[in-house]
């Protein structure tokens, strides 16, 4: 009765405490507390021995071996041929610890040689200590500098055509963006560093050198597009933003997109020349400087009609109306051309400027292959007055329509760079526009930045340094981006429209540019900007350098320039 008693209790303390064989050599205290209490159970099965009322097990061979392991204690014997028995019937029954001892013992080894001691802790420990924490600072000191171009990168970004400007008025270098700030040099550049979690710039790669870091970060953030994002209050919202910017190739497009937008930029461009060549005297506020405005809003409207937008309300200043009204509205081309030739009847009354004049078409979609109807508002000389009389018509639209979150209808504006940061009237509409009695669900704006309002140069025509911050009042997302890059343009209108689709809110496209007239046709614009006129008479039209670039990267060739491309249909 005493020996199964003692056999009981030695299996209830063991298991108990669930210890391995490791844990039960490390754990000295604890072992040295069940080994009293083993002791203090054997002097009585001695006792019962010598009374006759127990005998001693007989232990087969590998029991005997496992006996004479020196870690081992006679009294735990019980306990351990009841664990050798269970091992034998399944030996995932054990710990793994013991299950390797098992069959070191049945493979015969010796006692004293089953045992693998677990590894000391002191080697760690000694690891540990050993690393530099100068590394860990360098590290932490990188993951700065990722996120010091993530928020001011945009202040260098190569933005201004001309290369006369920066966007933000301000020549310097924040010291955030500099090596130095974090001591580090050009020496360090060779070292690799693990990138945080809060960056894509590394694609399916964890690890950069600094080299990499910095290449990948000025291309992202410095290079032609400057992206306003890091005001927004929202974690995913700023966190797509940045996975739709860092990712690697994302802004590639593909060959067949390349060509189409080609052929955009050639419509853009030629229509103008028509224009200036049949009526050389009138005004028209051409769109010359700034003609990737027309692929812009048709690559808008292509990726929103292929989300489910059917319904665009336009709003826009006069320069540039002519250009949209015949190459994203598509009205008969003889309806705008009867605007100079004053060929309408009297009876109809003298009506509005060309330039003036709105428009609503339903027309098919190419993109989509969807039919979508386009509604530009006319607007008086007062440039922002259309704002509110456009996002009301919106709201009108989606009310009948019963449109409660502007999946079907969306409104579009577009802006001077003076009058965006100049009139009262865009801060009033961009603060009502976030009311639930107003709301639009989220406009795409375009600013025609052409780094001048009428003669004033901006550096005295407002005191912040963009002209677009007035939108960080509702937390809209600010995508500068140079006009003559247009696959930048391109890959921000894209952006845009999946974040109004998914985030229903307003989204600011600033297409800095340049205006190669003056403020109309019949102006000089050389006698107030003589400098910048200068470097306007040698800029190269963005049609020509675009059509270089694919004829560099072996897209397109000569022959297809001139012919396939349409510039010999309009010339």
């Amino acid at each position: 009765l005493l020996r199964k008693l003692w056999q009981e209790k030695m299996t209830l303390f063991f298991r108990a405490f669930e210890i391995s064989l490791p844990d039960m050599l490390s754990r000295t205290s604890r072992f040295k507390q069940l080994l009293q209490l083993s002791q203090c159970i054997a002097s009585n099965v001695r006792r019962c021995q010598s009374t006759g009322y127990g005998a001693p097990p007989n232990f087969p061979a590998p029991m005997s071996r496992m006996a004479a392991e020196p870690f081992l204690n006679g009294t735990s014997s019980i306990y351990i041929e009841e664990m050798f028995e269970s091992w034998k019937n399944d030996p995932k029954s054990v710990h793994k610890s013991w299950d390797a001892f098992f069959r070191s013992v049945e493979a015969g080894m010796q006692p004293g040689d089953a045992y693998y001691p677990p590894p000391s802790l002191s080697a760690l420990s000694h690891h540990v200590a050993s690393i530099d924490t100068n590394t860990i600072s360098d590290h932490a000191k990188v993951q700065q500098l990722i996120k010091s171009y993530q928020t001011r990168g945009h202040h260098i970004a190569d933005l201004d055509p001309l290369g006369i400007n920066k966007a933000d008025l301000d020549d310097t270098v924040a010291p955030e963006l500099e090596l130095s700030t974090y001591n580090l040099t050009e020496k360090d550049l060779n070292r690799e560093f693990l990138l945080p979690n809060t960056t894509y710039i590394g694609g399916d790669r964890s690890v950069l050198t600094l080299g990499e870091i910095l290449q990948r970060l000025k291309k992202i953030y410095c290079h032609h597009i400057g992206v306003e994002y890091m005001h927004l209050s929202n974690r995913e919202q700023y966190l797509w933003i940045r996975k739709h910017f860092e990712t690697p190739s994302i802004m590639e497009l593909t060959p067949d997109e390349q060509k189409r937008l080609f052929k955009r930029l050639i419509r853009s461009t030629k229509f103008e020349e028509f224009l200036a060549k049949k009526w050389p005297a009138e005004k028209r506020f051409g769109l010359e400087g700034c003609e990737v405005l027309i692929p812009a809003m048709k690559q808008v409207i292509d990726c929103t009609a292929a989300l489910g937008v059917d319904t665009f309300v336009i709003g826009m200043p006069h320069r540039g109306r002519l250009n949209i009204l015949a190459n994203v509205c598509r009205q008969e081309l003889e309806a705008i051309f009867c605007q100079f030739s004053t060929l309408q009847p009297e009876d109809e009354g003298s009506g509005d400027v060309k330039y003036h004049l709105g428009v609503c078409i339903e027309r098919l979609n190419s993109a989509s292959g969807k039919p979508i109807k386009i509604s530009v508002v006319a607007n008086p000389s007062h440039l922002e007055a259309v704002d509110p009389v456009v996002q009301g018509k919106t709201r009108a639209e989606q009310f009948y329509r019963n449109d409660t979150r502007g999946d079907k209808v969306m409104s579009i504006l577009l802006h001077g760079d003076a009058a965006f940061s100049g009139q009262g009237i865009v801060y009033e509409t961009f603060d009502i526009s976030g009311l639930p009695a107003y709301t639009c669900h989220g406009s795409i704006h375009f600013i025609v930045n052409n780094q001048i309002g009428f003669t004033t140069d901006p550096r005295f025509s407002r005191s912040s340094p963009y002209c677009t911050d007035v939108a960080k009042v509702v937390n809209a997302p600010i995508f500068h981006v140079n006009a003559d890059d247009p696959e930048a343009v391109m890959h921000v209108c894209t952006v845009a429209s999946q974040w109004r689709n998914k985030f229903k809110k307003d989204v600011v496209i600033d297409l800095v540019c340049y205006r190669r007239h003056g403020h109309n046709e019949q102006d000089e614009p050389s006698f107030t900007q003589p400098l910048m006129y200068q470097k306007i008479a040698k800029a190269l039209p963005v049609m020509d350098k675009y059509a270089q670039k694919l004829i560099n990267a072996g897209v397109v060739n000569q022959e297809y320039v001139q012919v396939k491309g349409e510039i010999s249909f309009y010339s």
